[in-house]
């Protein structure tokens, strides 16, 4: 028994020391996208994707100095925050089930995938429940993709007007997008310009909504320079 106590111990050290690397040499190199980008790093916030992973695991970020933590499944999200601190700031980020819209409000502080009015009616509803709001932003399907939810372009600004003038408890902040992973270099490139210019023309249609949710793991760098300001990693 005691021989298990350490190497428990052994693991959540060795799994700890192993976050702490991987947070240090992200800040790194967001700092030095945030340089050549001539961009402030106050304006760049890591949103820890946590899902399948275990409350230990969070626990152990967040001791680190991460307060922003990623779900895609309701049930799942609900569940952690019940048992993670307080003060951690929730963002749902997966497709949102119309079933799930009660724990999403409930649990959730952001959502980044709203895609749908349904979607949007019956959260404000639940939200209004709750006698709370929630922070929103719009998921825009920039390439096209089938497999994937979200408006398209051409869609945002009736879609975000609609949204303010409808649904009082989604505090509208900005977009989410999800490029497409197996694009060329090149085709990644020009999406990441149309990224920037779709966010600039809602920024002067809509000065609040500065929030531009883009970038995960492989393409955190790029992202910066595109104007993200919530990194998915």
């Amino acid at each position: 028994a005691a021989h298990e106590k350490r190497q428990t111990a052994f693991n959540l050290q060795k799994m700890h020391n192993g976050i702490e690397e991987r947070f240090l040499d992200i800040n790194r190199k967001i700092h030095a996208a945030c340089h050549k980008a001539q961009r402030s790093e106050e304006g760049v916030s890591i949103i820890a994707v946590s899902k399948l992973q275990k409350v230990e695991i969070i626990k152990k970020a967040y001791a680190l100095g991460i307060n922003h933590f990623g779900e895609n499944y309701a049930q799942e999200l609900a569940e952690k925050s019940l048992a993670c601190p307080d003060d951690i700031i929730w963002h749902f980020i997966g497709p949102i089930q119309s079933n799930k819209v009660g724990l999403i409000a409930k649990h959730a502080h952001w959502v980044h995938s709203i895609d749908r009015k349904k979607i949007a009616r019956k959260l404000n509803a639940a939200l209004e429940t709750e006698g709370k709001k929630i922070h929103a932003l719009v998921q825009v399907n920039i390439d096209r993709e089938e497999s994937k939810s979200g408006i398209l372009p051409e869609e945002i600004n009736s879609f975000t007007r609609d949204l303010i003038e409808n649904y009082p408890n989604l505090i509208l902040e900005g977009l989410m997008f999800m490029p497409n992973i197996n694009a060329s270099k090149q085709a990644k490139m020009n999406t990441m310009k149309s990224i920037t210019g779709l966010h600039k023309s809602l920024l002067s249609d809509l000065p609040n909504c500065i929030h531009l949710s883009l970038g995960t793991s492989n393409d955190f760098e790029e992202s910066i320079l595109a104007g993200s300001t919530m990194l998915r990693i």
